[in-house]
């Protein structure tokens, strides 16, 4: 979960006050456009965005294991990194491209980019998150991997874009 700020937030309000429901409606409108404008960005970032990480290659055994194994079978070079019960997942693609330290994360099964969500509790309140706890581990990385963001660019492109929104809806209504 991210929260994005309304900058001046107590005018804002006080603007609302003064002009009454159709400022507060208009910037209700203002903040669940940029909510929406969030997920879609989050979403293209994960589905769509460079990946330049490890590949890694899925090999179905027929004793009923997936062998995962990372690097390039052409060079001769790979590693086993994984072993599990196949159980379904024989579905996966043979081949997988991870995202590196910095790039959004890369989608395999699409569960990650499905998980997100957004709510808008209040007229001046919403919240954009995904119901996975590992999108926290991924945006932020952890003793382990390095982040992976895709939240924090998308809500940082957004920010400027509420601004103006509410800015304009405020205006609008005061006319």
């Amino acid at each position: 979960m991210i929260t994005m700020e309304i900058e001046g937030l107590e005018q804002v309000k006080a603007e609302i006050r003064r002009i009454g429901k159709k400022a507060e409606d208009g910037v209700a409108n203002a903040i669940k456009a940029t909510g929406l404008e969030v997920i879609s960005d989050v979403k293209k970032r994960i589905q769509r965005g460079p990946k330049s990480g490890t590949t890694y290659w899925r090999v179905p055994g027929e004793d009923g294991l997936m062998r995962v194994y990372a690097g390039s079978p052409d060079a001769g070079v790979t590693k086993l990194v994984a072993v599990f019960k196949a159980d379904g997942k024989q579905n996966l693609s043979l081949t997988h491209k991870s995202s590196a330290a910095g790039e959004a994360p890369a989608t395999d099964t699409g569960t990650l980019a499905s998980s997100t969500y957004f709510t808008q509790s209040s007229k001046l309140s919403a919240t954009v998150g995904s119901r996975l706890a590992y999108s926290y581990w991924l945006e932020n990385g952890t003793t382990k991997i390095k982040p992976r963001p895709s939240w924090t660019p998308a809500v940082e492109a957004a920010s400027p874009k509420m601004q103006k929104r509410i800015e304009d809806a405020i205006r609008k209504a005061a006319q």
